[in-house]
């Protein structure tokens, strides 16, 4: 069986261009949730940010996906959950290929792709557990599209936003990173100035405060 739902409308240019800014390390300095962790490029990526399109794949088959990417709008991230399959590579030449020509702003997969010359040729970045020559089939048998996923331990949903550079990827419930937005700009904006203070020789414990917390609790020992 097939469970289908409405394709979510692509976020605005200008919160994605805004998101864009932000890297998901400094997404974790203010959530600990929402985070794909150990999904990690596999093709070269620079920062991006787009809106979910999710796919749910069963067992072997890749049918869902591909039904998928003829949905797929300008600013999409295709993002691919495969259940406990660490074996099969669902995304190759053919389906990056696809995307690429719809304009997908990236693929994030729990799980394998393949044909890492396509897909570096067709300039999608791609993120996932890591490459396999074993592939998914069309089988026709069951799987979802635009219905909320599991990945990596992140639960998302269609038309959340999904930020992702080569240190990880996240992802975030829109209304939240616009409340959240002008905080993370801030935290990122004040790293040079910090740096020149630490490069003028003011301590690290004492910039960001880590000396007044271990004071406040210090048993010292004495040898």
């Amino acid at each position: 069986m097939f469970r289908i739902a409405p394709t979510p409308t692509p976020l605005s240019p200008e919160l994605t261009e805004r998101a864009s800014r932000i890297e998901p390390a400094t997404v974790g300095h203010v959530l600990n949730r929402g985070f794909a962790l150990g999904i990690h490029p596999v093709t070269r990526a620079n920062r991006f940010a787009g809106t979910a399109l999710t796919v749910r794949l069963s067992a072997m088959d890749g049918t869902a996906l591909h039904y998928a990417a003829d949905e797929v709008q300008p600013g999409h991230v295709v993002v691919i959950e495969m259940g406990q399959d660490r074996d099969r590579a669902s995304v190759g030449a053919m389906v990056s290929f696809a995307l690429s020509l719809r304009g997908a702003a990236g693929i994030i997969i729990d799980g394998m792709a393949t044909d890492i010359a396509d897909l570096e040729a067709h300039g999608v970045p791609v993120f996932a557990r890591g490459l396999s020559a074993v592939t998914t089939r069309l089988l026709g048998n069951d799987g979802d599209v635009n219905l909320p996923v599991s990945i990596a331990g992140a639960i998302v949903r269609p038309g959340d936003l999904v930020i992702a550079d080569p240190n990880g990827v996240v992802f975030i419930d829109p209304s939240e990173f616009e409340s959240m937005y002008q905080h993370l700009s801030d935290l990122q904006d004040m790293e040079p100035p910090a740096k020149e203070e630490l490069r003028r020789g003011v301590r690290l414990s004492d910039k960001f405060g880590a000396a007044d917390l271990v004071k406040r609790a210090v048993i010292h020992i004495d040898r």
